[in-house]
């Protein structure tokens, strides 16, 4: 290994070895949050090994930010009046709706994956990702957009051709059935009940079904209207 990183995630100091400076050079502009120059002590030292993408490192790393009760949720975010998790599937419009936020001027959690934890404000938002992946391009923020937040609402984004609108969602299982899927799971039993936990409280918030279309994309007034809605519940 001819290449490493030092990182500090959230107190979690990781170092990454990689065989070249190009992988080396991919991942600090996905991790550039969390970047440190120093060479002291650290908690994980991981070897970077690429298969597909960039991405992949993020699963060495959440096994031990889990220990430290930081978890994993595919999920974008932004902040406006508080924190809002956008949470969902591939292709359901969370890059889209951090792009929009990032357009706003708002603040940044993720795009695509973001950690949470509880905190004394309650649960807490941390930005993972510095990037957001839009169809056709990809766009690296200031990273000074990127900051952590207590969470107000979930948001669950749906694309269509329908009509834009905001509906709250009134049963707690239907959020519960649409979360779980999208939450990073351990493979241990014990891990598994505190994110039970963790998830069902999660829930307690107010969350809302967005349903948009392209007419969002192009005017960026629409995108700021359903963020006043969303506020006043």
């Amino acid at each position: 290994m001819d290449a490493m990183l030092n990182l500090d995630i959230y107190g979690l100091k990781v170092r990454i070895n990689f065989a070249s400076g190009k992988e080396k050079g991919e991942v600090a502009g996905l991790l550039r949050l969390f970047l440190r120059d120093e060479n002291g002590e650290a908690d994980v030292s991981l070897d970077f090994k690429k298969t597909v993408t960039r991405q992949e490192i993020a699963r060495h790393l959440f096994p031990f930010l889990a220990e430290r009760g930081i978890w994993a949720i595919h999920s974008g975010g932004f902040h406006y009046k508080g924190g809002h998790l956008t949470v969902g599937p591939s292709n359901c419009g969370k890059s889209t709706f951090s792009y929009m936020a990032m357009k706003h001027g708002l603040s940044l959690l993720s795009d695509d994956i973001a950690l949470v934890r509880d905190a004394a404000s309650g649960i807490e938002i941390l930005p993972f990702y510095s990037a957001i992946y839009l169809r056709h391009e990809v766009i690296f923020p200031d990273s000074g957009l990127f900051r952590p937040v207590a969470l107000t609402s979930l948001l669950l984004p749906r694309f269509g051709n329908g009509s834009l609108r905001v509906s709250k969602v009134e049963k707690r299982i239907d959020l519960l059935r649409q979360v779980v899927p999208q939450f990073l799971w351990s493979y241990d039993g014990k891990e598994q009940e505190k994110q039970r936990r963790f998830l069902e409280k999660m829930c307690d918030y107010p969350a809302f079904e967005v349903y948009w279309n392209d007419r969002m994309f192009d005017d960026h007034r629409l995108f700021r209207n359903v963020l006043d809605e969303i506020v006043q519940g």
